[in-house]
């Protein structure tokens, strides 16, 4: 019977044993390495060297990203995130599309419009006069640059929309369109577009 219980005691023993063992935290001990800067030795005895560990130091510098940001200095934080200064708190547009511009719609008919272009950031706007051989009309647009291709609305005053998506060029446009009037048809074409000065 007193075997048995020491057999139990010692298998008892052996399993807690296992069992903080695996609760070991290898950063709150001295085998994690931590820098010399960050750590104080004292000598004690001979061959003896106990490491006493800073708990405000910061191993894994991470403290200055831990901080609460401040929301008067939010390119502080932007700069340790980044690792490089930070530029602008705006992208810089890929495509200066600014000024004067001559489109040339071409379908089953020649349209030629003259339109002033207006660009805030990657969104363009703007107006100008729409011909077709006849009286000359006002023309509206609005749209979009993205990866180089132009995203571009032109209303005319006498309803017809044409939405074109035109590859950029420095000075030049090219694609194609589709154009909706009032009385619900539908149709495509080609478009050029040249800067104009």
């Amino acid at each position: 019977m007193l075997a048995k219980m020491l057999l139990v005691w010692g298998i008892l023993v052996v399993y807690l044993t296992t069992q903080a063992q695996s609760q070991y935290d290898p950063l709150g001990s001295d085998i994690y390495n931590i820098p010399q800067d960050q750590r104080r030795m004292d000598e004690i005895g001979e061959n003896y060297e106990r490491v006493q560990i800073n708990p405000l130091a910061d191993p894994l510098s991470i403290d200055s990203l831990m901080r609460p940001l401040d929301i008067e200095h939010t390119w502080e934080y932007l700069d340790k995130v980044s690792g490089r200064a930070y530029v602008s708190p705006y992208a810089i547009p890929e495509w200066d599309l600014r000024g004067n511009w001559q489109l040339e719609l071409r379908d089953n008919a020649l349209r030629q419009l003259a339109l002033t272009l207006l660009q805030n950031r990657e969104v363009i706007f703007g107006r100008g006069i729409s011909s077709i051989g006849g009286p000359s009309q006002a023309a509206y647009s609005s749209g979009q640059t993205s990866k180089g291709v132009l995203y571009l609305d032109i209303l005319s005053e006498d309803l017809i929309l044409y939405r074109c998506a035109l590859t950029i060029s420095k000075d030049y446009l090219s694609g194609g369109y589709y154009a909706f009037d009032a009385q619900g048809r539908v149709w495509t074409g080609t478009a050029v577009g040249r800067r104009s000065t």
